[in-house]
Order: structure tokens, then sequence, then C-alpha cells
């Protein structure tokens, strides 16, 4: 039975893809899109229902699979070299060809490692990421169905160009899940290269200059961490001679010996997810298609750097490799908070905040304990509803009005109230209790207390990020209204967008319990626990907060509307006054961005250069 479930989450979504490509209609493409997120629920139901757990599917432990992932260190490269070739890009070039030197030196210099007991171990943390792809990614993939036709009649394509994208798009699920489930370092890193050249491929999907330029940045910064992942990997491989991934990560095997292999695989984690300097890949993944960006920021991709670091960190725990990530970490999320402020551009915002809540869970990983491994998994899991969540609305605004600048969005709960109320509710969700992100976050707090310096990162980045948020949701509420009659959203578009909605507010109130279920053995829930249950005051206050609200709300319809005040005298043309010296002067309306403060001019390269620094201070702590 476990062969089976774990077979219908790696390679189903592979088959569906052929499918996909090979069979062109449009019905049976959308069947295959649906059945896959049927079957890809059910699986991670029939995984969640046995968990924990090992086992040995041949098409993960067999000598044949062995060879095609020790192949796929030489295939993967050599794609990468050639298109780098063909595009002239000296980094990708450079990054391809250190990836193919190691293969070489693995593959004549290194001894055959120790034969694993279980090529599959499902844990908590496994399945946390099996549950984010089969829910959140399959729902991303059913809204596709109908954002690429708007998106192709849009660019006004002769030839479709859909069943390539859904074969890249389905075939990324279960990459993620394999990742997730191997317990082998060989396999683990087959399908972590697999996820590079899928976010590469689509990232460059429409094929213009930007996108094409955008998916080379994101192709040499994960080969980059290519060649730090398989680096660590060889190392370990000549220190211990095993590739069992929870072998590796026991702290008893590394007491008195170099932390380095742990520090690069760390590194790489930090990469695939886009913490700075590395956030560049990211942010240039905004010119893909919305459900492209969707899906890197919320279950694939940036998931993949994140799980890493989490896996690694009972060796983490109480080092000054862990400290260090950490110190890096909580940096990022404080750096790319502020940026996010200083955006006006939608999906901008919702870029470097994903970077913002991936470096909490980088935090989470480096401090290790049990406690802060509970609060690492909550936000992957909250943010991964959430954040899918607001990229989806953003998406669905942008084909509406033509735009994902937030001062053109102002006003669209009269345009789109179904997707405006969604993306608000996403937007109070990401800082507002009782939902889950802000209960990550006070367990962050929690497991940071030692830190100081940890701890001013979080609350400055926490503070910076209730101020983008609530400024996004009040834009999209608030202001004269868009013109025009509503928009007809179809039952594909809304169906992602309501079950999304769902999902960030029931895993953000059960955020609490969750970790129960996933990780039993960390004892969060009792850490924060007081005489009347998990953090009472968090959930009275919100109770209060939500009564309160409502019955302001229901006494709005009462009051009498007023104009703003205009600081000046009447005026005969509409939205306009008479100032100083007769002036006249038209009002206007528009947020605040600071971006003398918060701009990408002035924070990109400081922060990039800081960050880095922490980086490097991460591998050279491994010789300390």
């Amino acid at each position: 039975m476990f062969d089976a479930y774990i077979g219908v989450l790696v390679l189903w979504p592979l088959v569906a893809g052929l499918l996909c490509l090979v069979l062109r209609s449009p019905g049976v493409r959308s069947t295959l899109v649906l059945a896959t997120g049927a079957i890809l629920a059910i699986g991670a139901l029939g995984v969640a229902s046995q968990v924990p757990f090992t086992a040995n599917p041949g098409f993960l432990s067999s000598e044949t699979a062995l060879k095609v992932a020790e192949g796929a260190a030489f295939v993967f490269p050599a794609y990468f070299l050639l298109r780098g070739l063909m595009e002239k890009h000296l980094l990708v070039i450079v990054f391809a060809c250190l990836q193919l030197v190691l293969a070489v030196v693995g593959m004549l210099n290194m001894p055959e490692p120790q034969a694993i007991a279980s090529a599959v171990v499902c844990d908590g943390l496994s399945l946390a990421l099996v549950l984010i792809v089969a829910i959140a990614g399959s729902l991303i993939c059913i809204y596709a169905l109908p954002y690429m036709k708007r998106h192709e009649e849009h660019l006004h394509l002769k030839t479709s160009r859909q069943p390539g994208f859904f074969l890249v798009l389905l075939a990324f699920l279960g990459f993620m899940n394999g990742m997730a489930l191997s317990n082998d370092l060989r396999m683990f890193e087959a399908f972590f290269e697999a996820t590079t050249l899928c976010s590469f491929l689509l990232i460059g999907h429409d094929n213009t200059p930007e996108a094409r330029k955008s998916a080379f940045r994101a192709l040499w910064m994960n080969a980059l961490g290519g060649v730090m992942l398989h680096s660590g990997i060889l190392l370990i491989e000549k220190q211990f001679g095993i590739v069992d991934i929870h072998a590796i990560i026991n702290p008893a095997l590394w007491t008195g010996v170099s932390m380095l292999p742990i520090a690069l695989l760390a590194v790489a984690g930090c990469v695939k997810a886009a913490q700075m300097p590395f956030q560049g890949w990211l942010l240039g993944a905004m010119v893909a298609p919305t459900p492209v960006s969707a899906l890197l920021h919320s279950s694939t991709m940036v998931k993949a750097g994140v799980f890493l670091c989490l896996r690694l960190s009972p060796v983490l725990q109480s080092t000054n490799t862990g400290r260090i990530l950490a110190l890096a970490g909580a940096f990022t999320f404080f750096a790319t908070a502020a940026l996010a402020l200083g955006q006006s551009n939608a999906k901008k915002i919702l870029a470097y905040s994903t970077v913002s809540n991936l470096g909490l869970i980088i935090v989470c990983a480096g401090i290790g304990t049990p406690i802060a491994v509970a609060a690492g998994v909550v936000l992957m899991l909250v943010h991964a509803a959430t954040k899918g969540l607001l990229f989806l609305c953003v998406g669905d605004m942008e084909q509406t009005i033509g735009s994902r600048d937030l001062e053109d969005l102002r006003g669209m709960i009269a345009k789109s109230p179904v997707t405006a109320l969604a993306a608000c509710a996403g937007a109070i969700g990401m800082v507002l209790p009782p939902l889950g992100m802000l209960v990550g976050k006070w367990a962050t707090l929690e497991a940071a207390q030692a830190d100081p310096v940890i701890m001013v990162f979080i609350a400055l980045g926490s503070a910076l990020a209730v101020v983008c948020w609530v400024r996004f949701a009040g834009t999209l509420m608030s202001g004269k209204s868009i013109e025009g009659p509503h928009a007809h959203t179809s039952a594909l578009t809304n169906m992602p967008l309501l079950t999304m909605l769902a999902s960030a507010i029931g895993l953000g109130m059960a955020a609490p319990w969750i970790n129960a279920l996933l990780l039993p053995d960390a004892d969060a829930a009792s850490a924060l626990a007081g005489g009347w249950g998990v953090m009472p005051p968090l959930f009275v206050v919100a109770m209060l907060a939500w009564i309160i609200g409502m019955k302001v709300l229901g006494r709005q319809s009462s009051v009498p509307l007023a104009s703003p005040y205009m600081a000046g005298l009447p005026s005969a043309e509409p939205n306009s006054f008479v100032g100083a010296l007769g002036k006249s002067w038209v009002l206007t309306e528009g947020n605040e961005y600071a971006t003398e403060l918060f701009g990408e001019a002035k924070l990109t390269k400081l922060a990039g250069v800081l960050a880095g620094a922490f980086l490097l201070a991460l591998v050279g702590g491994a010789f300390i």
C-alpha cells in the first residue's frame, strides 16, 4: 500500500503531464489536471493516515533507479551547459561546468556508500511538504486552466504552448513529492535539480527578452545552489561513507568533526529559498504567468529550500553553524520586509514578502530546537496557503483591469468583490491573530529568546509587515470604485481561490495543534500553553476584536458619508479645491511608499552585501 501511495504522489503527475503533451485537446487537459488534483489529494491523505513509516518502492530503491539518479547528476548540468552556451551566459556555463566536474569526481573517486535500509522515510516534516504540494500545488494547476487560456488570448498566440506548459507544471509537483519523501541523498539531489530545470522552463515560458533574462538568472543562481549541494554530499560520502539522510542528521555523528558539509547543504537551501543576496531569481519570476509565480512561491521551489534547512535542524541546534544561519534568516526577514514596504507593484510586494517569511523559517531551522522546528512547520504550511491565495487573487485582478500596480487596484472591491475580499482576508491573515502566521512568529520569538539580535530583527520585520499588509488590504477596500460592471470569473478560477481561502483560515486557526499531529515529539504546543489552553490570550483578543468589528460594520449603513477635508475653498470642479493665492488643486489619493527609505535603490545593494557576508560566515564558521 505504501508503494502505491508513493507512486501516485511521485509518478502520476509526470504521467499526466506527458498525456497533456501528447493529447493536446483542451478538454482532455482539463480532465487530466482535475484528476491529478484529486489523485494527489487521495495519495496525500493515504500517506497521512500511515505516517510515520518507511518504504522501499522499486522506482526509488532499485539498482536501476539509483543509476538513473547518478545519471541525472550528469544530464541536468549538461543541459544547463548547453543552454548557457546557446545564450552565451557566462555564469550558467561556469556553474554547470562545476557541477559536471563534481559529478565526475563523485563517479571516479568516491567509494560505494553503505546501502540504506529505507529509500523512503515519511515523517511529519515530509508529510507537511507533501500536503502543501498536493493541495496548494493542485489548486494552482486548476487555476491555471482558465488563466492560461486568457493569457494566450492576450498574447495573440496562433499556436498554443499550453501542452508543454502543463507538462512542466504537473511534473514539478511529482518532483517535489519525490524530494520530500527521499531518504537517499542521491535521489534527493536528482529531484532537487529537476526542480531547477522546471523553474527555468516555467519562468521563460513566454519567451520574451525579459522572460529569458529572468529564467537564466534563476538558472545560474540555482546552479550555484546545486554546486553547494553536490559539494556537501561528496564531503559527507568521503567523511562517513553514507547517503542515508536520517542517519546524517543524527547529532552524534557530528561530534568533534567539521560541519562544513552541513553548512554547504544549508547554503544550497538558502539559494533555493531565494534568501538574500539570491532573492533576484524569485523577483524575476514575476514575469512568468501568475500560476508559475504562485507555484514557485507557495508550494514548490522555495519550499524545497526551507525543507532542506528544516531537515538539517537536529544537527544545527546549539552550533555556530546554526546560530549564523539563524542570523542570516533573521536579517533577510527584516531587510526584505522593509523592501516590500517600498513597493507599489502588487506582485513585487508578494515576492519580497515571500522571501521575508522564508527567512523566518530559516531562523527556525538554524535554532533547531523542537519549538523552533514546530514554528517552522506552521509557518511553512500557513504561508503556502496564504501566499498561494494572494498570488491567485492578484493574477485575477491583473487580468481584470490590466495592471498589477497597487494604486490601480484601489477600490477593487466594487469590480471583483469575491477576489478582493479573498485577497484582503489573505493579507490580514499574514499579520493578525488568531491566524497561523502570527502564531508562527510568536513561537519563533519564544524559540529565539536566548538571542536578542534575532529577536530585534523579528520584531522590526514583523512591524513593517503589519504596515505593508494593512496598506495592501485597505487599498483594495477603499477609495473611488473602479468603474465598469462586475468582473465575471469562471468556476475554475473561483474554486481554487475559495478553497485556498478556507485552507488559509483553517490552517491558521488550527496552528497551535498542527504540530501535535505532524511533530508529536516537538511538544511545541505545551511550550506556549497556559491554564486555559494554548495561547488563550491571543484567541480571546481575536474574538473580542471580531465581535467589535462586526458591530461597527453593522452600524456603517446609518453613518452619513463625508468628503475628505481639502484644506481650502470649495471649487466648481469635482475633487478639487482652491488653495493659497487662488490656485486650484486636484485631490488625489495614494499610499506613501517611503522609497527614500525603503526603495530598492537604497537598500538592495547594502542588504545584499550584509546577507552575503552572513552566508560566507556560515561556511567559514563550520571550521570553528
